[in-house]
């Protein structure tokens, strides 16, 4: 039997289209491969919202796996948070398009993968479906980055531009 497939909502159109802007420019793009690794090698939780609570957590947004894997392989100061080192690694136009992602998700994330549960006592409580949201978000990810190479590229070095 085929998978079923899911039609394509607005909200995931804008999504894609956020993030498809935010991987045109080569910083961005490498804050969404390090989002990407993250996610899936951290076992750290993913969850929808902008940043995780100072006091931790063991669960964040796609740009808090960013900073996180970004931190493990040194490109980023632990003790500065993620907020800081997001928008230290991307200019000040790419921090509008990281928090245009964000938002998008954020609507996509509680439009689609948010759920209805009974609670205690029968209490009907809100509850992110995270094995499909974290399917859905990397492939996503996976989307931008394939979807077209960046719009500015990184200056060559002078080795690279005599190679050439």
């Amino acid at each position: 039997m085929a998978p079923k497939e899911v039609a394509v909502t607005r909200d995931e159109r804008i999504t894609r289209r956020e993030l498809a802007a935010l991987a045109q420019d080569e910083r961005g793009r490498r804050l969404l491969q390090l989002a990407l690794r993250g996610i899936q090698e951290s076992g750290r939780g993913l969850t929808i919202g902008c940043w995780v609570k100072p006091t931790g957590g063991v669960s964040g947004c796609v740009f808090q796996h960013a900073y996180w894997q970004g931190v493990s392989e040194g490109l980023f100061e632990p003790a500065r948070g993620a907020k800081a080192g997001i928008k230290d690694a991307v200019s000040a136009e790419d921090f509008a398009l990281v928090m245009a992602a964000i938002r998008a998700l954020d609507v996509l994330g509680r439009r689609r993968f948010v759920r209805l549960k009974l609670g205690r006592f029968g209490v009907p409580r809100r509850e992110l479906d995270e094995g499909a949201w974290r399917d859905a978000v990397e492939r996503l990810l996976v989307d931008a980055l394939a979807a077209g190479s960046p719009r500015r590229q990184a200056a060559p070095t002078p080795s690279s531009a005599a190679a050439g």
